[in-house]
């Protein structure tokens, strides 16, 4: 009996343009704590700050170390309880909710726990003090981000990658030397 050879092309993808002017209706819950730092007119604006916080902290978020301990598991949000969560239902560009998604994935956390710690570090005015380092001069966001799950069945590994192009470096105006 002779050997044969079995092939198998796992080389399938799926693929779909990056539409900007379509939204999506999603649910996120939000703890009351987060809620409450707040102001009542923010509120009201939190439903629409998905593309405004991504603006400000997707190259943040790129470099940073990564918020989930295991890439074998996602991270939720810890529930405090059903009465100390708010629900509520926002339309997203889609754009941006699948931004989120990629940088939430390679975060190995929810969408959910990113959006809350995106409001956090935002309270906090975290946003503030990164702005002119990380956007002076430069594109708002990398041309291209690229997430990977990486199992190693062989070494017993998994890995979460995020790949950004350009990968490390923007060139940058300095603008104190132009002035002079």
């Amino acid at each position: 009996m002779g050997m044969g050879i079995l092939l198998f092309n796992s080389d399938h993808e799926i693929s779909s343009t990056f539409q900007k002017n379509r939204s999506e209706t999603v649910t996120l819950l939000i703890p009351k704590d987060t809620w409450l730092l707040f102001s009542e007119k923010d509120v009201r604006l939190l439903t629409k700050r998905i593309p405004t916080l991504l603006k400000v902290y997707a190259k943040y978020l790129s470099s940073s170390k990564r918020l989930g301990k295991k890439a074998d598991r996602t991270l939720y949000q810890p529930s405090p309880g059903k009465l100390k969560m708010k629900r509520i239902s926002v339309r997203v560009p889609s754009a941006s909710w699948t931004l989120l998604g990629t940088l939430a994935q390679a975060h190995g956390v929810s969408k959910c726990y990113l959006f809350n710690y995106l409001l956090k570090l935002e309270a906090l005015g975290v946003g503030n003090s990164i702005l002119n380092t990380v956007r002076a001069g430069v594109p708002t966001f990398h041309w291209s981000y690229s997430y990977i799950l990486h199992l190693d069945l062989s070494n017993n590994q998994v890995t979460r990658k995020l790949h950004c192009k350009p990968e490390s470096y923007f060139y940058a105006l300095d603008l104190e030397w132009f002035s002079t």
